[in-house]
């Protein structure tokens, strides 16, 4: 039985809204729940009529890695074989109040909400299984659902991206680190999370420029520093990591036709984030990378992750290597 504890204000979906938007719902067990089970990108999705083109039109997220990737994989099923698939870590279940599966989920005071409301969300956490989140929208009427779906998608998708990337990082830490590395890096003024597959290159230390490797596939990650004169602008960012990567890394470049730039504020410092896609024509190899430009006093930082792995998904290294790279800290 679940308890619904406070009202919500469904109407758009600025921060505000956002932190009220949820509503709190704890479900009571008697019993011992168990661990969650399935891979990092699974979804499942429950419904009486389950459309897919709807859900993945409105809920899938796409990396360019350069080939456009899918993030998550939907596993849609009717609401009669939930109990095949409730210890899935991740489940998306949404219907009317017509549905049997939901006046179940629903205790008086959530159904009267969505009969007033016409759109109900709901966050669970261990509903089933322990580690699971759970999201229910619930329309009042079932010609309600799409627009419903398409009134939230910004906000689900934010839900189940952040998620995904918690479970990423989630299993990261479960890794061994290597300390004698992060003792080196120290030297050099900044230290990441590195478990022990990662070696350090220091040749261009003199540069202000070294870099971390790892295999199978191929991941780097450099760190740069240098005096900053002037303002950091997206056009610098994009210049400074073709010039760095083309003298490093053999004539890499962004290619900006599929590279986001957004100014950030990231650790007390302000700068640019870019995510994207790198090319190499001399190597005919390209793939993901993400850059921090970030200043500090008057010092630029540079920290750049990029993956190769040509002809396998990429989604699932991408983001851990991310993950890294948000585990830096500078050292001064």
């Amino acid at each position: 039985m679940m308890k619904m504890t406070k009202k919500i204000n469904t109407d758009g979906l600025s921060a505000a809204v956002y932190s009220m938007l949820l509503m709190s719902i704890f479900f009571f067990s008697c019993t011992k729940i168990p661990q969650n089970v399935g891979k990092t990108r699974e979804i499942i999705v429950v419904s009486s009529k389950v459309d897919t083109n709807l859900i993945i039109k409105n809920l899938q997220l796409y990396n360019y890695v350069p080939q456009k990737e899918g993030l998550f994989k939907f596993i849609c099923i009717s609401d009669s074989a939930i109990e095949k698939y409730d210890k899935f870590h991740t489940i998306f279940l949404y219907g009317s109040l017509e549905d049997e599966f939901i006046n179940l989920l629903l205790n008086r005071d959530a159904k009267k909400a969505t009969e007033k409301d016409t759109f109900t969300l709901f966050k669970l956490n261990d509903l089933w299984a322990k580690g699971q989140l759970a999201i229910i929208l619930v329309t009042a009427r079932p010609e309600y659902i799409q627009p419903g779906i398409e009134k939230y998608k910004e906000l689900l998708v934010k839900i189940l991206e952040e998620n995904y990337y918690s479970r990423i990082k989630e299993n990261y830490y479960t890794k061994h680190f290597d300390k004698q590395l992060k003792k080196s890096l120290k030297r050099f003024g900044i230290v990441f999370d590195l478990d022990k597959q990662w070696l350090i290159d220091s040749t261009y230390k003199n540069e202000n420029f070294i870099f971390v490797h790892a295999h199978f596939p191929d991941r780097s990650i450099f760190f740069y520093k240098e005096k900053l004169n002037g303002e950091l602008t997206k056009a610098f960012a994009v210049a400074k990591r073709n010039s760095l990567t083309g003298k490093y890394y053999d004539g890499d470049y962004i290619l900006e036709e599929l590279t986001d730039i957004e100014k950030i504020e990231f650790k007390n410092m302000k700068g640019i984030r870019m995510k994207g896609v790198w090319q190499n024509d001399s190597l005919v190899a390209g793939g993901p990378f993400l850059s921090y430009f970030l200043t500090h006093r008057d010092t630029l930082y540079v920290i750049d992750g990029l993956l190769f792995n040509p002809g396998e998904r990429k989604s699932e290294y991408f983001t851990t290597l991310e993950v890294i790279l948000n585990s830096f800290e500078l050292v001064e």
